[in-house]
């Protein structure tokens, strides 16, 4: 069986971290799944517009106002903000009781843009990773950019144009210091089948993976029916060698509750 984490976001202290990776990994062994987490954080192309880390991909040159760098703890996830004072990310990045902090609009993800702190994690409440991995994070203030477009049922199709992007290491075996500059994978919607996660997730296949430090990442699409990009899932899950795919929570599927918490 595949070897699969998912991107995780990083708990308030050092000591949490480790614990929740000690216990993810005896998870990991019963289920061949484990989190795509980042523990320690070490001291664009717009997506129409994409030449060729994540692992594999290439660097983001254009700006990207609506994606943050977002640390919690002694962890490290990517996130995006769908409202003035509202980010989405992993459900595993963030859990009830923690502080966040968000450094919004920057492809350097230790300067520039406009920072601000979560106040409330709101985590799915059918979250069981990898089940509904996909949690809303309310800031302590408004930040004024341009925010996320989130996709309906009819913005999403298999073999649809997509891009992936994050801040996470650069090597197949998830080795490596966290990069600094914001990297991104083109490719498509592949298929829901590259995870036993239930509901099915969406599924990216191209020139690059998530890895350790992506979770909670935008997957962007260009709509079918308007030809827009729009968020189309949130990176949860992916392989340990990278590889081919990555696995992302439908946000189509979560809208109604998105809608309810965030009003957006």
């Amino acid at each position: 069986m595949r070897e699969e984490q998912v991107m995780r976001g990083r708990p308030p202290t050092r000591g949490r971290a480790l614990l929740i990776a000690a216990l993810l990994a005896l998870a990991a062994s019963a289920l061949g799944f484990a989190p795509t987490a980042s523990a320690e954080v070490p001291p664009s192309h717009a997506p129409g517009d994409i030449s060729t880390k994540i692992f594999g991909g290439g660097t983001v040159t254009e700006e990207q106002p609506s994606i943050a760098a977002f640390y919690n703890g002694g962890a490290f996830c990517t996130a995006s903000i769908i409202a003035p004072r509202w980010v989405l990310t992993a459900g595993h990045c963030a859990g009830e009781g923690d502080t966040p902090e968000v450094r919004v609009g920057s492809l350097d993800r230790t300067q520039g843009g406009t920072t601000a702190k979560g106040v409330q994690v709101f985590r799915h409440p059918g979250y069981n990773w990898p089940g509904n991995d996909i949690a809303l994070v309310q800031l302590d203030r408004d930040v004024d950019t341009t925010y996320s477009p989130l996709a309906s049922a009819g913005d999403i199709a298999q073999g649809q144009e997509a891009a992936i992007y994050g801040w996470g290491v650069e090597n197949a075996d998830w080795s490596g210091d966290i990069p600094v500059n914001l990297k991104y994978a083109s490719g498509t919607v592949t298929n829901t089948d590259c995870t036993s996660a239930n509901p099915r997730m969406l599924c990216f296949g191209g020139n690059g993976s998530a890895v350790a430090g992506d979770s909670g990442g935008p997957l962007r699409v260009k709509s079918p029916q308007t030809g827009q990009w729009v968020q189309a899932g949130v990176s949860a899950v992916s392989p340990i060698p990278a590889g081919d795919w990555s696995g992302y929570t439908d946000i189509a599927k979560n809208r109604d509750w998105i809608k309810e918490v965030a009003g957006v």
